[in-house]
């Protein structure tokens, strides 16, 4: 499934094939190491490995026409990138690549331009002057990856070792990842408020069905609710959202507490506004009592404000400062999952929560999860260990990458507890980056409950875990390897066995 509905791919790579030739056999070419720059990238910025979808021309097989493949394949796709080059401009099938796109996505109700972003990204792998660009790209300024300190200087594409090249992948993936997110707005924003039977028919719940509670909201995320409950439905989920009425409280909050009581997940979706006043209890709103009946009776609850939310902006204080408690205030025992997230993303996010609230159910062995904590300078190591994992039918998640392992806590957070092992990439970073990153890991495990098993230093490059770095700490067990028990399994096994 890609990243965003309805397309097959969420990015289509065009280039020359002469950008990637090698001038010795076994060397990875320039366009295969950008694209696994690109995917470790994006997989970190969404959180989800393989998040985000990505055709780049394969081998076809014998029976295949080639121009109907790939334009079948552009047809498909969200975004197109053009990794453009003295050989682009001079293949016309690359230019051929590029008109189909802006044609088919023109003919589309997304468009060409999404609010003031292209759907095609223009990477210049030389500094090719303005005037020779195909017209398709528009008046964009385009993404430099070039090395051209000149403006009359044809440069060569970045190192993907340098710090030059990391800086521009880093731009490109903002952008990309900024452009899916509008175009998602735009695909919820276009949808009807209710989906008709012919268009999109329900599963009908099962007597055992996964139940979910969808608390009142404010006006303002009304039609956001009313899609919310109509995808739960289309997945086979009962939805309970028919609260108030009753309007009057003491009616109001026995009903409430029922239905949260037979949920198996309560969600409650929040903004600046505090919604409607419950009768003959002006000082509470519904959705506001709502989550604080969630609090007290709900098995599993979600809680989702927007990403944009500032608490500070909120006028209500009350509210305000219940807003405020909720994401920054202390947890008992049995928690809650607090989100900012895009409204598109609210459904996949409950869709996943289901999925481990039903797996944790089941009286199975807990399926193993791993997160790849990697510094930017060590993403492309992550890689082996992302391929390892995934044969061997362990979950891999990996973590945006930081010069200062004390930031991005939250998010740290938020991920440790969805897996039981965590391993840092240790390669061109110090032993003291790779302290901190478990000290912080550490504290959060102890205060958040989090399901850890096992912590895991991977010796990326040219070190070997018989170096002199100690990094036990006695909380959870630290297992060290290196590339060449990739190569042997089992000498990872401990690893992976702990419990």
């Amino acid at each position: 499934m890609s990243y965003i509905s309805g397309f097959d791919y969420d990015i289509f790579i065009s280039y020359a094939h002469v950008d990637n030739a090698t001038a010795d056999e076994g060397e990875t070419g320039w366009v295969t190491a950008f694209r696994e720059h690109l995917d470790v990238q994006l997989s970190k910025r969404v959180g989800r490995i393989g998040a985000v979808k990505v055709w780049q021309d394969p081998k076809l097989e014998g029976g295949q026409l080639f121009d109907q493949t790939i334009k079948n394949s552009i047809d498909r796709a969200a975004l197109f990138l053009a990794l453009t080059s003295t050989g682009y401009l001079a293949s016309d099938y690359c230019r051929q690549e590029v008109k189909w796109f802006t044609e088919k996505a023109s003919a589309e109700s997304l468009g060409l331009a999404v609010g003031d972003r292209m759907r095609v990204f223009n990477l210049q792998l030389n500094n090719i002057p303005f005037p020779d660009w195909p017209t398709e790209f528009g008046r964009t300024s385009g993404f430099p990856f070039h090395d051209a300190e000149e403006t009359d200087d044809l440069g060569y594409p970045s190192d993907p070792k340098d710090r030059l090249f990391q800086q521009q992948i880093r731009k490109l993936v903002d952008a990309v990842y900024r452009t899916l997110l509008v175009l998602k707005e735009k695909q919820v924003a276009a949808a009807p408020a209710i989906v008709s039977a012919a268009k999109a028919p329900e599963k009908s719940p099962a007597d055992d069905a996964f139940t979910v509670f969808l608390a009142d909201t404010s006006d303002t995320l009304r039609t956001l609710r009313r899609r919310v409950s109509n995808e739960l439905q289309q997945e086979g989920i009962r939805v309970t959202s028919n609260l108030p009425p009753p309007y009057d409280s003491s009616s109001h909050e026995a009903a409430a507490i029922n239905a949260i009581n037979q949920a198996h997940l309560s969600i409650h979706l929040l903004d600046g506004v505090p919604g409607r006043e419950i009768e003959g209890q002006e000082e509470k709103t519904y959705p506001r009592r709502h989550a604080e009946l969630g609090l007290e009776h709900a098995r599993s609850q979600m809680i989702w404000v927007p990403q944009s939310l500032d608490p500070q902006a909120i006028e209500d204080s009350a509210y305000r400062t219940f807003i405020h408690e909720l994401e920054n205030g202390a947890r008992d025992e049995s928690g809650y999952n607090f989100i900012r997230e895009s409204p598109s993303n609210i459904t996949r996010e409950v869709l996943d929560r289901i999925k481990q609230l039903q797996t944790a159910a089941k009286p199975v062995a807990e399926p193993l999860s791993a997160l790849i904590d990697t510094h930017f300078k060590d993403q492309m190591h992550a890689l082996d260990l992302i391929r390892f994992f995934t044969d061997r039918n362990v979950r891999p998640f990996i973590n945006p990458e930081e010069d200062d392992p004390r930031k991005n806590i939250h998010i740290l957070e938020e991920r440790l507890k969805q897996v039981t092992r965590l391993i840092i990439v240790f390669g061109e970073v110090t032993a003291d980056w790779v302290r901190e990153r478990l000290n912080a890991a550490v504290q959060i495990a102890i205060t958040e409950r989090c399901p850890l098993k096992a912590f895991g230093i991977y010796f990326a490059g040219e070190r070997r875990k018989d170096a002199d770095a100690n990094f036990n700490f006695g909380f959870l067990p630290v297992f060290t390897f290196d590339n060449s028990d990739l190569q042997s399994p089992q000498t990872i096994a401990p690893f992976l066995e702990e419990r």
